[in-house]
């Protein structure tokens, strides 16, 4: 994962406990630029993303009103029924596997923090890259809504007290997040999401690192896990090089409360479903087939009972012309 040191594990003495890490993908373009030629971090091969959305067809009738009726009732009962059991899922792939960032689905049930935050401001800007606060505020809000923690964005100004040449020294970089976290939040409950700007560092080509430091309470929400997706999301995003830096940092902490704080046991109704709809195709087939049979069937008895009238009134003539 390119994770510097730390990782997702507990940070030494003196910094009340709270966890930490980092991540340093070794040059990263935005908005449109030229990728940086940065050798650290590990490399990275974009291809095609694939999208599966809904599909609307032509118009879908038995040719008679009575079956047409019915059979829009099923579909529409169908309809009902698999969005019932897939409600806040994206999609039918995404339900079942991993999405189309190639990043896991969680494992475990997490419970929303419930009045552990006082909600802050949602970011600082040391270096001014921010351009686009709405694009930015929009992903921490999802964060926050989903789990009840508040991230906190910290993009921090190139300084020697944090590097050492190249290489980011990690335990100043640490001390400075929990001494930030401490003058700026009263609660634990926040997850700060700091960018450490190297020398000669710009927007466009971003060759820093990022580190991450939780307060306590955070810790049931940003497990081991959970911190695996993010990072998982984090670098699909990171190396997408389509996406601004608001864009990057906002998609990932939507898709990671997405994932995190989705029940692991919604894929286990698939089959369920699947039955359903099974059985709904089936009862479609047998109403159509019965109501062109019944079609069929209407003209050979107004035959049968048109035949002997015509015989009836043919005798009568026979008798008048005698």
């Amino acid at each position: 994962m390119g994770r510097s040191g730390g990782g997702s594990g507990r940070s030494s003495g003196g910094f009340g406990g709270r966890s930490s890490g980092g991540f340093s993908g070794g040059g990263r373009s935005s908005g449109g630029f030229s990728r940086g030629s940065s050798s650290r971090g590990f490399g990275y091969s974009s291809g095609p993303r694939f999208y599966f959305g809904p599909r609307y067809y032509g118009r879908y009738g038995s040719g008679c009103g009575c079956g047409g009726g019915i059979t829009s009732i099923i579909l529409l009962f169908i309809i009902f029924m698999f969005v019932s059991f897939y409600d806040g899922c994206s999609s039918f792939i995404s339900c079942t596997s991993s999405n189309d960032s190639g990043v896991d689905k969680t494992t475990r049930v997490r419970e929303k923090l419930d009045g552990v935050v006082t909600k802050s401001d949602w970011y600082e800007d040391q270096v001014g890259w921010v351009s686009s606060e709405k694009v930015l505020i929009e992903g921490l809000e999802d964060f926050y809504k989903e789990t009840g923690a508040q991230p906190f964005v910290l993009l921090v100004k190139y300084s020697e007290d944090f590097w050492n040449g190249s290489n980011l020294n990690v335990e100043e970089a640490d001390k400075y997040l929990n001494s930030i976290y401490d003058q700026k939040f009263e609660d634990e409950g926040h997850f700060i999401f700091a960018y450490f700007q190297c020398e000669n560092d710009s927007k466009q080509e971003m060759d820093g690192e990022f580190r991450y430091l939780s307060g306590n309470s955070v810790d049931t929400i940003m497990d081991n896990e959970a911190i695996d997706i993010f990072w998982g999301y984090f670098q699909a995003n990171y190396y997408n090089t389509s996406l601004t830096l608001e864009e990057m940092i906002s998609n990932t902490f939507t898709q990671t409360a997405n994932n995190i704080m989705q029940n692991p046991d919604e894929g286990s109704n698939v089959p369920m479903v699947l039955s359903i709809i099974l059985i709904s195709i089936l009862v479609i087939v047998v109403i159509v087939a019965l109501v062109n049979k019944n079609k069929k069937n209407k003209p050979e008895t107004a035959e049968k009972i048109e035949k002997p009238v015509d015989i009836i009134v043919e005798d009568k003539k026979d008798e008048e012309n005698k």
